[in-house]
This record gives C-alpha cells, sequence and structure tokens, in this order.
C-alpha cells in the first residue's frame, strides 16, 4: 500500500505492528472523506473554534480511511464502509480541554458535592467510564456538564456547517477530546485489535 492509498479490509485488519501502522496509514492529513474537499480549512475551522491546536485535529472513524472500526457495525464478515449516511468523527487532543473536562465530571459524580445524579448525566457518565483509561472524553454526550460546553455548543454549529460545506451534504459529527497523540493511536489500535478479533 503506498502512503496515499487508503487500506483495504485485508490491511487494515493485518495491520502490523499496529501503532507503527496507525502512524503511517490511519491518522493522515488526506482523509478518505475530504478526498474531494480542502481538509485543511475544516482542521483551521475546528482549531479557531475550539481552541485546540491545529496539529490536534484527527479525523477518526471510517471518515479517515474509508471503513469503520466499530465491531458493532461489522455485517457478514465486512467493516462498514464510509457512505452518504455516516458521519465524522473527529479527534481533538488537548490536555488542557482533558484535564479540565475530567475534573468537571468528577466534580458532577461525586456524592460528596451533589446529593442525587441527573439520569442523563449517570448514563453518560456510565459509558465515559470506560473510555477514561483511553484517555479520553466522549464529548458529544457530556458538553452540558462541562464548563467549557456553552461555549463549545456554540462552535459546534460553525463546525458543523462547514462539514457540511466540505462533504455537500449534511453531516453529524461526534467530538471525541484526547489527552495526547498517544491516546488516539491506543484508542484506533485497539479498534484494529477487536474487529481482528470479531472477523476471525
Amino acid at each position: 500500500m503506498t502512503e496515499s492509498s487508503y487500506p483495504t479490509q485485508d490491511e487494515l485488519i493485518g495491520a502490523d505492528p499496529v501503532f507503527e501502522w496507525v502512524d503511517r496509514y490511519f491518522i493522515r492529513r488526506d482523509p478518505f472523506a475530504f478526498q474531494r474537499a480542502d481538509f485543511g480549512e475544516f482542521i483551521f475551522t475546528c482549531s479557531s473554534a475550539f481552541g485546540i491546536d491545529p496539529n490536534g485535529v484527527i479525523l477518526t472513524g471510517s471518515g479517515a480511511v474509508g471503513l469503520s472500526l466499530n465491531p458493532d457495525k461489522i455485517l457478514e464478515g465486512s467493516l462498514k464502509q464510509f457512505g452518504p449516511d455516516s458521519d465524522l468523527d473527529v479527534a481533538l487532543i488537548s490536555e488542557v480541554h482533558f484535564e479540565r473536562a475530567w475534573r468537571n465530571l468528577r466534580e458532577q459524580a461525586h456524592p460528596a458535592l451533589v446529593n442525587e445524579m441527573e439520569g442523563d448525566l449517570n448514563r453518560s457518565l456510565t459509558l465515559q467510564k470506560r473510555r477514561f483509561f483511553d484517555g479520553a472524553i466522549l464529548t458529544n454526550r457530556l458538553l452540558p456538564y462541562l464548563d467549557f460546553g456553552v461555549d463549545w455548543q456554540g462552535s459546534h454549529v460553525r463546525v458543523a456547517e462547514a462539514a457540511a460545506r466540505a462533504l455537500d451534504r449534511e453531516v453529524d459529527v461526534n467530538y471525541w477530546v484526547f489527552r495526547d497523540y498517544w491516546s488516539v493511536r491506543s484508542y484506533v489500535a485497539n479498534g484494529i485489535i477487536t474487529c481482528r478479533r470479531k472477523l476471525s
């Protein structure tokens, strides 16, 4: 596979060594979803909207390489392909935002600070707890509970409009805040390994 081509399912599932493969072929500045659009422009829109370094904006999910690493979307032995109904998953790498969000969520959930946790927050935190070890915050679900949530909700509209213009269609954009680059790489590698196990 050349640097500019996108991996086949066999190449993706057979990635070895996984971390090096992720660096070389998955985390890229020419994602599959933006083949006919300017990804650089989208990066700078995200960067200015969310206050994230441009180098910390990375596309993950099927929008990155054309195939999804969500094992729940495997159908008849095939990874789900990026299509006209696919959303965009954006990794935002920011230790500052990750630490602020982590503290916010710990305060929101601590029994010494709250008497009874709101139902939606409780459900979202149950999902979030699985991701803390990954160094990731599920921003879309938890934005209302973060101190920068109000600002980011307004910014989300701006980014969603930029994505719709770039892809020439309405598209849902999901954001995950990652503590560092290693956490993004680890998240993608875990997806590859999980799908590999399910397909074997």
